[in-house]
């Protein structure tokens, strides 16, 4: 027998040993898959956060404005104030990156997208009224005329984040959405 073949049988040997021994060991679980990406509570927060200063922004908005160009100067304020607010969110998401949940990819992509949308949508509104002169008589009906328009499925996937099983309990455990929940109920 040659040096080589005896060589070849024995690594043979220990390849057959080796998977035969493999294969007895049947109470070998596989590790759960966990999501990669960003936290859930911290993406949430940043969710969150977001949405809050967009109400915040709201006190910009004169409660009971002495004159039409008051109202308009207080419309504006909350528009460049409620664009940047949708525009940082975007941005900070982006950031995070997808959140560690199954299906992150498509909730970043989406939650993302509606805020870089809103953004557009608010820019585009707050040009309009702009463009609008506070002595018209007609101001505040024309002001109330531009409201901003519906953000469709985006607007409706959005809601839907709170009930996703992977990422309501985070939530409940963010400050800036239980900030957010407060300030909603008060």
């Amino acid at each position: 027998m040659s040096l080589a073949r005896h060589r070849v049988g024995v690594v043979g040997l220990l390849a057959l040993g080796l998977a035969l021994g493999g294969c007895g060991s049947a109470d070998v679980k596989p590790k759960p898959v966990v999501p990669q990406g960003a936290d859930p509570v911290a993406w949430v927060g940043s969710f969150c956060g977001g949405l809050g200063n967009v109400i915040a922004g709201e006190s910009a908005i004169p409660k009971s404005p002495p004159n039409p160009q008051a109202q308009k100067d207080g419309l504006l304020k909350f528009a460049d104030i409620t664009q940047q607010a949708f525009s940082d969110t975007a941005h900070k998401l982006t950031q995070l990156g997808q959140p560690g949940i199954t299906d992150g990819k498509q909730v970043q992509d989406t939650t993302v997208g509606f805020f870089t949308t809103a953004a557009a949508t608010v820019g585009n509104q707050r040009a309009k009224l702009a463009a609008l002169d506070a002595k018209d008589p007609n101001f505040v009906q024309k002001a109330n005329s531009l409201a901003v328009p519906d953000l469709g499925t985006a607007g409706t996937q959005i809601q839907g984040l709170t009930s996703n099983k992977d990422l309501a309990p985070a939530f409940g455990k963010a400050p800036e959405c239980l900030r957010l929940g407060a300030t909603a109920t008060h």
